[in-house]
């Protein structure tokens, strides 16, 4: 397969080489950089000790990527109109295309290896920089071909046989277009903006793609009528010529439907051909320029923490002042704002805990707008007069769940030694705080953004609720961080796989906090007896945290290495 792609490559010379990019060194780069990665294990299956796991693996992920495919193929169907059914697929073919990138492409542009390996050698940037983008496009493409599979099957059924090249043009087309697309944007962006403020700028990229992605998966089918969908009339709307799902649809409509073909869909078409060549051409003459001179910069910076502004400094000035207020203990205090630096600059943190902001709501609206034979507006409807609000506020504790799930570990936790090495004779102040930090940070603004949707839609008598499911999502917080939390803020190595007493546990944890939901989802029918629960509720929080607070060294688990 790979001699394959670079087979494919050499199609492209007289094009790269317009471009200033020597052909043979990137045919070396480019076989170098394919046989080290067959060398190299799949990290996503690393944490499996037994062989014969490890060689199955690649075969589920494959299995799992043609049943996607085979799903995503059905929109295909979609014949009635023109441009319809392929014009979605594509749509969201590359979607996914652009979220595979998205997540596995920043490491691979930023990697500052190829500055000490390559370019001290005469090397150009412009090879440099083609290297790396077509080593993802191969990667890529691998990937593209297991998830188009089903498509090519489908498309013989519906315009014959011959319709299987041609389809198998229109994925490379849609491939390149991804690629084209999230590389354009990424050069652009590293030309305009500081190291540090590109890395933010793509963490948080990441994050809001992978929340449109999750959320469009669950609620788009239940939003949209698939009906509707085989009457519209794509070309109708002035923007669609600009969609590039339009474009690759075009060929298909021209070669296979002459009926309803024009000089419009011609042109389009042939934009489909023109366009991933033209920003090929734009990324090596442009873009490719300075940009291993903006590489090394990245590299030298540093990877999780960013220098402080005037804006910054403001920031730690009022979290001195909240973390006098809320953790007055030196010990406590020290915990409170560890974790609330920490949290805030790590990368690795912030791309593992904040997607399970967006995910919530999406959840909900995915279970209370599941009615079946009802319009959108019955669900609505019937969504404002029942009481399902309490599953969202409950569904809040999920979040504090996520982000004491990583509140422990790091990459660089052998830094986690200063807490070893001072006189600490009460490390459970130190997790006190932590877990302080994490309520004000995170749960505590959360909850109150959800209180305030939920009150704004369901009145002021949801106002009890909220509170009641508050006060009983910190204990079952406290639950967590005693049985599943063992290690102070930051201090122990990322773990791919949990053990199974920790399983079991935290499968306990959450049918307590489901049974005490449904007593309160029971009983919130008596408003006084609501606000009455508060009370004793709160009292056991109280107690619960304070002897959390007591925890001593031989409860905390340290790292081997330390």
């Amino acid at each position: 397969m790979d001699r394959i792609f670079l087979r494919f490559v050499t199609f492209l010379n007289p094009v790269l080489a317009g471009t200033g990019v020597d052909t043979h060194q990137l045919y070396e780069i480019l076989k170098v950089k394919l046989i080290i990665d067959n060398r190299r294990p799949k990290t996503m299956f690393a944490a499996r000790k037994n062989a014969q796991n490890r060689q199955r693996s690649p075969w589920m992920i494959t299995f799992f990527t043609v049943l996607m495919g085979f799903f995503v193929g059905l929109v295909l169907f979609l014949d009635k109109m023109p441009y319809v059914g392929q014009t979605f697929y594509f749509s969201i073919f590359m979607v996914l295309m652009s979220l595979t990138l998205i997540s596995d492409f920043t490491n691979v542009l930023i990697d500052a290896r190829d500055q000490f390996i390559i370019l001290p050698r005469p090397v150009n940037d412009r090879t440099v920089t083609m290297s790396r983008i077509l080593h993802i496009s191969i990667y890529v493409l691998r990937l593209a071909l297991l998830q188009g599979a089903p498509g090519l099957v489908m498309i013989a059924f519906i315009d014959g046989p011959l319709a299987i090249p041609v389809f198998f043009i229109q994925i490379l087309e849609a491939t390149f277009l991804s690629i084209l697309f999230v590389n354009v944007v990424y050069l652009v962006i590293m030309r305009f903006v500081s190291p540090q403020r590109f890395k933010d700028i793509i963490s948080y990229i990441q994050i809001g793609f992978s929340i449109l992605i999750f959320g469009t998966y669950y609620l788009l089918p239940r939003l949209i009528n698939v009906s509707i969908l085989e009457n519209v009339s794509i070309l109708s709307h002035w923007f669609s010529y600009l969609l590039p799902p339009v474009w690759i649809t075009a060929l298909n409509e021209l070669l296979f439907h002459h009926a309803r073909s024009n000089l419009v869909t011609g042109l389009l078409a042939i934009a489909g051909f023109t366009v991933p060549l033209a920003g090929l051409w734009l990324v090596a003459k442009v873009l490719a320029p300075g940009f291993n001179r903006k590489l090394s910069v990245i590299a030298t910076s540093d990877s999780n923490s960013t220098p402080l502004s005037t804006k910054k400094e403001k920031r730690a000035g009022l979290l001195h002042t909240i973390s006098n207020v809320i953790a007055r203990d030196p010990l406590e205090n020290a915990g409170f704002k560890i974790t609330w630096k920490l949290s805030t600059r790590l990368r690795e943190f912030k791309m593992k805990v904040y997607p399970a902001f967006g995910y919530l709501p999406i959840y909900f609206l995915y279970f209370t707008l599941n009615g079946k034979g009802e319009s959108m507006a019955e669900r609505w409807e019937n969504l404002k007069n029942g009481h399902s609000y309490i599953a969202l506020i409950y569904m809040c504790a999920f979040v504090l769940s996520a982000v004491l799930g990583q509140v422990s570990m790091s990459e660089k936790y052998k830094a986690a030694w200063v807490y070893y090495s001072t006189p600490v004779t009460e490390p459970g102040k130190i997790l006190s705080g932590m877990y302080k930090a994490i309520l004000v940070v995170y749960f505590l603004p959360y909850c109150l953004l959800m209180g305030i949707i939920i009150v704004a839609i369901w009145g002021p008598a949801a106002i009890n609720d909220v509170i009641l499911a508050i006060t009983i999502s910190m204990i079952y917080g406290v639950l967590v961080a005693l049985f599943m939390v063992k290690g102070l803020p930051f201090s122990k190595p990322v773990v791919l796989k949990q053990g199974g007493g920790k399983f079991i546990v935290s499968l306990t944890v959450m049918l307590f906090l489901g049974g005490i939901g449904a007593g309160h989802y029971f009983l919130m029918r008596w408003e006084n007896v609501i606000w009455i629960m508060i009370v004793p509720f709160a009292a056991i929080a109280w107690l619960m945290f304070h002897y959390y607070k007591k925890q001593s060294w031989e409860s905390i688990e340290i790292a081997d290495d330390l």
